[in-house]
Parts: C-alpha cells; structure tokens; sequence
C-alpha cells in the first residue's frame, strides 16, 4: 500500500493510526521512510489499538532507529513479544540486525537472548548473562530488574531444557519460582515450563508457583487453595522462602480471614519458642533439613508478626494491630520494612485512640529511616491536635521531629506552635514565638506557604531563589532529548510522562529542567511543573528562578491579567488558583465533572452564567450549553464566581475554600471555629483537599507575586487572610 509521507506524519500527530491498520503486516517497515524512528512511536498507537501483531512489526523495524533511547524501548517491547509469539521468522531477522551491531546494548543483547531461545539455540546462550551486564544501556533501575528477569528466565528455561527428561531438579527451580518477583518474565517462564513434553515440574514447587501467580493476579481465593496444599503437603516450603511466606499473608490479609491470624500467631510463638517449630515439617529433600540462621527465624518472625497485623487491621481491631506490629518492628530485617511497620504501628494507633498517637512519634522519630513515608501520619495528627487544641502534644511533635530531613513538615509544626505561644494557647519554657516562626522560616525552599508566613510575623522579606544565574548545563543525553521530542511530534506525548518517572532518578537537574522547558514550550504545562517538581524535591537541591518559572509558569497572560483586573482580583491570585486547578489545560476533566482552565462544574457554569447575563454581561447560554472549555469563558466565570465568594464569604481565604468546597459548607465550618484566626482555622479542615487546595493555591499567588508583579511573598500571603 502507497502512501505519502506528509499525510502519514500528519495523520501520526493527529492520532489517526487507520491508515497502518489496513496495511499488510509485512509492509510495516514503510513507516520507516517518514524517518528511522517514526515506526517505533507508531507502534505505540497500534499497541494501544490492541493489534500486537503489527506493533510487534513496527518496533522490529525501530531497530534501526539512529536514537539509542529508540532502540532501547523498541527491545523491552519485543523481549516479552518475541518469547511469547516465538515467530522463528522474526527471531533470525532479529539475529542478523543485532550481528551488524558494533556497539551493542544491553537491551540488544537480551533480545538477542529471546531470538536465541525462539530458534532453540540454547547453549547459545549461556553466556548471555555476563555479556548483557558488562554493556552499556538506558534503561532505568526499574527497567533494567525487568531485563535481568528476563536473562533469568531464558537461562533457566535453557539449562532446564539440556537436561534429561524427567523430573526437573530443585536447584535451580525453587530460586526462580519462589524468591523471584512475579512478572511477565516469571509468567512466561512459568507456562514455559508447565508445557515441556518429557519434563515434569514437583508437585509442591508447581501448586506454590500457582498459588504465587493467582497472588500477583489479586485471585486471592484461588491462590489460598493452592497454598492450602503445599501447606499440607510440604511446609517447610514456606519458611525457606520468606517471598511465599509473605504471599501466603497477603492473600490471608485480602480476604480478612481469622484462620490466617491464627495460624500466623501460632507459628510465630511456635518459632519464638523452639516448641513444635514448623520449620521442618512436610520437608522433602536434605535442603529442607538445613538448620535456619538466627536472622533467617528472625526474617520469618517479622513476616509473621507483620501479616497478622494488617489481618486485624483489616478486620478493624487496631489495637490488637499495633500491638502486633510494635512486636515485628525490633524484627524488622532492613529500614524499608522497619519504616513500614512504623507507619502501621502509627495508623493503627490513630485510628484506635488518636490520642496516644503524639507519644508514640515520641518513640519512633528517632529511628525511623525516611522522614517523608510519615508525612500524612504528621498531617492528620496536625489537623487533629489543633482540632482538640492539644498544644502541648503539638510541641513534643515538633520536637521529636525537629532534626528530621522533611523541611515542609518541620516548617509546619514550627509555625504552628509559634502561633500558639503567640495566642497565648500554651507556654514554652524553652522558646518564644519568635523561634518558632524563624526555624519555619529558615527550613530553605521547603515551604512557600510556611515561610511566607512566619516571615510576615518576623518583619523578614522571603527570597525563594539564590542570586546565582542558572548554568547552562551540557544535556549529555541529547539522544533522549531527541526521544521525547519525536513523542510530540508524532502524537504520542500522552507517553511522555510515564518513561519521564522511570527515568527520572537517571536524570540530571539540567537534564530534568530541558526536560520541563521542552514539555513548556509544547504548552503542556501540567507535565512540565511536575518533571520540575521531581528534581525541586531532591536532597540537597538549591532553588534558582529559572526553575521556579517552570514551576510557576505564565501562559494565558492577557486572557488571565485582564479578567483579574475587571473584577478586582489581584493577578496572583487568580494565577494561583488557575494554576492549582488546571495547570493551564483548557480541556482538562475532573473526575468530579470540573471543567476548563478555573475547573468550573457544570452546574455552576450555569448559575454564573445567569449572573452574568443579568448584571449586562455576555450571555455564554445563547446557543444552549455553556463551553467551558474557552478560555476566554471558563477565566471569565472563573474570576467573576471567586469574586462574588470573596464578597459573600468575607475574605479571600473563605471565598478560595468556599470554591473548592462550597460556600455552606465552609460557613458551617467557620460558625463551628469564629475564634480562631483564618490561618489556625484551615488547619482544623479535615477534607485533606480543601485544606491543601487553601495552602496551594496561597503559596502559588505567593510565588507569581514576587516572580512576575514585584511584591514580596509575604504580603501576598497576608492580603488572602482577612
């Protein structure tokens, strides 16, 4: 089939893959006249269509794409494609491609390994391993445990494959199907070798793997059958392999039930205590027999003790559950897992009797790993402590986490505690007010919202950024700069973001930020703040303007400027709340139904609409349906509704949370709370969206302030509380 090369590359921008659709698989390699690469990204849309066999072409024909990040992603497509279609034709054209190859990838040589183990070259590929690690490759660390996987199981599959039939030996076998994760290469592996003629796999090792599978798959039922029969046939299984073990408990943990806790209960205390361990029980080989290390009986006892846990807590009994998860923590067998018996401990605790919940922060912050797996434990014991004027305990809070690494949690109980010494709800012996509101305000670029605010008490002026100029940074991956540009201009940008996060950690700030202006330029606004967000979050990481203008971008200048100003709004402002709704998508949905640039629902549009056209403005009804995806109508409605809220609700801070939350509910909120001062009163709002949507949208009028209309940060912040 003829084409032309300017209707397809249009077609391909405008998402119009029919054309491909309705061509000969074997003709797919056409796609590579547009140019190279542009096969791999049509891929993207046919795999999307569902037709695997002509992506499964197309990124066989991105192969030969000059981009090095092309080539890379066109392999992890094919690597599962391949094993799994096992197209021998596709496989030798594979093999010859990669044999011209002077530089091979990583990712070349596993696909080099599938197209091996297609044509049944098994001895090929024993040294595919060593050769695959010592090449260079793009792929990220998530990604490239995905590649190792797959070496795994074509080594496995062709050791297995070499030897005699019979029975397969347990060597091998248990490391891959018990220790190893659960994904498409051990899915693969797995039907692999459930359908080798003359090979037969251990009853209890195959039931296990089952069991592990349906797991994976959230077939709960189904994997407790399966494991039920390795229980009663070989158990020892189990507790030589803590990734069944700790299947078994989610499965026991999704289904609630109280045989599971009982059991787990009573092999903890079995092997706690050395009587009647199960350890050995139903063993079937001299492996079995082998006596467990102190740490291995440890391991064991934390998984144990951590699953029956989360069955009580599933169950609802959460003091049984942090009892439960207090005994795991001393167990815990790296920070990951301690961190995450913490965090149950604390929420348990929180649930049962919130309370105790300022002690126990007491006991933990010290040696807790990552102070960021506990923000939303922190924040809704804020909102509670200050709800229950406990604060006293909001003190010891603070100071139980005041040498932590999360600067925007500190700066937060800081100035918090620092209006209470200065509204004279509690006493501090050791401090005034006024260190309080300096440790918020010095916590770096943590918080805008908190700085700002205790700047406004310390008579400080906030200055976000450093005074260095920004560096022009060499971008050493051009090749992937190159990769998410081809994405827009073939019309696959809606994949940007995700190889974005995986990639993230592999990236450079200046990388990061070419990579948020790239996505700015392309008016996608909403991805290019959140690819700043990721490098603005790392460790160590000083803030420049330059970032803080992709961050806080200024689209829709006029549009947004002059209705700010007809209806005596300050720009900031409504650029803050734009931002925060939208980002600066004209078409964006939410899934409330929030419509446009100022997220106005339906219902809403209507009545601002009339009001509108009664006060002898336009009338956006005329033709029936108000298109609140114009910009020039929703920041219209927008501004005129937040207007009118300010006036109703007394205060723009009222009318901001009257917008995301409606006007009654937040005046029955405020007539429950008059005394308190409008910046104490948001934190006692336990609708986590409303609270943060009153804060972000503070902190972001706060920055397009002083970064586009010459004020200071704090007297933007102060303008928005009455």
């Amino acid at each position: 089939m003829e084409f032309s090369r300017s209707q397809a590359a249009e077609s391909l921008r405008k998402g119009d893959i029919s054309f491909i659709l309705e061509m000969e698989i074997s003709n797919m390699n056409q796609l590579a006249k547009l140019e190279p690469s542009a096969p791999f990204y049509a891929g993207l849309h046919v795999e999307a269509a569902g037709d695997k066999l002509r992506a499964n072409r197309l990124y066989e024909t991105a192969l030969s794409s000059p981009i090095p990040k092309v080539r890379s992603e066109a392999c992890r497509k094919l690597i599962p494609a391949l094993a799994e279609l096992k197209d021998t034709e596709q496989a030798g054209r594979i093999l010859a491609l990669i044999a011209k190859e002077k530089k091979p990838t990583k990712e070349l040589m596993i696909l080099k390994g599938a197209a091996q183990y297609t044509l049944g070259r098994y001895k090929d590929l024993f040294s595919l391993s060593g050769d695959a690690e010592s090449l260079p490759s793009a792929a990220s660390d998530k990604a490239s445990e995905e590649l190792d996987s797959w070496i795994n199981a074509f080594m496995f599959l062709s050791a297995v494959r070499q030897e005699r039939p019979g029975l397969i030996t347990l060597k091998g076998l248990r490391p891959f199907l018990l220790d190893s994760e659960v994904n498409a290469a051990y899915r693969w592996a797995y039907e692999e070798l459930l359908a080798l003629s003359g090979y037969a796999i251990p009853n209890a090792e195959r039931t296990a793997a089952a069991g592990r599978l349906a797991a994976a798959a959230r077939n709960y039922s189904e994997a407790l059958l399966h494991f039920d029969r390795v229980r009663s046939s070989q158990l020892s299984l189990f507790f030589r392999h803590t990734k069944l073990l700790g299947d078994l408990g989610r499965c026991y943990v999704a289904s609630g039930r109280d045989r599971g806790l009982q059991l787990f209960t009573d092999w903890e205390t079995a092997i706690r205590t050395g009587k009647n361990s199960p350890v050995n029980q139903g063993v079937s080989s001299q492996a079995d027999t082998r006596e467990l290390s102190a740490g291995e009986l440890n391991n064991i006892r934390y998984t144990l003790l951590f699953y029956a846990g989360r069955i009580k807590r599933q169950q609802n009994k959460h003091g049984d559950a942090k009892d439960l998860f207090i005994s795991a923590v001393a167990l815990a067998p790296d920070p990951i897992q301690k961190d995450s018996c913490i965090w149950y401990i604390l929420n348990s605790a929180f649930t049962d009797k919130p309370e105790t919940v300022a002690a126990l922060i007491r006991n933990y912050a010290g040696i807790w790993h990552n102070d960021n797996n506990f923000y939303d434990i922190l924040d809704k014991l804020s909102v509670y402590l200050i709800g229950e004027r406990k604060w006293g305990d909001m003190a010891d809070v603070f100071a139980s986490i005041r040498n932590g690494k999360d600067g925007s949690i500190i700066a937060r109980y800081a100035y918090l505690v620092g209006r209470a010494v200065s509204l004279g709800y509690i006493t501090s012996r050791n401090m005034n007010a006024r260190d309080y509101y300096t440790i918020a305000y010095e916590e770096g670029s943590a918080s805008f919202y908190y700085r700002a605010l205790a700047a406004s008490h310390l008579g400080k002026t906030v200055i976000p950024v450093n005074n260095k100029n920004t560096k022009k940074e060499v971008y050493p991956l051009a090749d992937e700069l190159e990769f998410y540009l081809k994405l827009f201009e073939y019309g696959a940008s809606s994949y940007a973001m995700a190889y974005v996060r995986e990639n993230a950690n592999r990236y450079s700030k200046g990388e990061m930020r070419t990579l948020a202006g790239t996505f700015a330029s392309s008016e996608r606004y909403l991805e290019s703040i959140q690819i700043t967000g990721l490098f603005m979050r790392r460790e160590g990481y000083e803030m420049e303007r330059a970032d803080l203008e992709l961050y806080y971008p200024k689209p829709f200048t006029e549009l947004i400027e002059r209705n700010a100003r007809d209806n005596g709004i300050h720009p900031s402002l409504f650029y803050g709340l734009i931002r925060t709704e939208s980002a600066f998508t004209p078409a964006i949905a939410s899934h409330a139904g929030a419509i446009g640039l100022a997220q106005i629902m339906p219902a809403t549009g209507k009545a601002v609409a009339a009001t509108i056209k009664n006060r002898g403005g336009p009338d956006y009804a005329a033709d029936g349906e108000i298109d609140l995806t114009n910009p020039e109508i929703n920041a219209h409605m927008g501004a005129f509704y937040l207007k009118d809220l300010t006036n109703s609700m007394g205060s723009p801070m009222l009318a901001l949370l009257a917008y995301n939350y409606g006007p009654g509910r937040v005046n029955r909120l405020r007539r429950a709370a008059p005394s308190l001062p409008e910046d104490i009163f948001l934190e006692t709002i336990t609708v986590a969206e409303t609270r943060n949507y009153g804060k972000q949208v503070t902190a972001a009028a706060a920055a397009y302030g002083y970064l586009y209309y010459g004020m200071s940060m704090h007297d933007v912040v102060n303008s928005i509380f009455k």
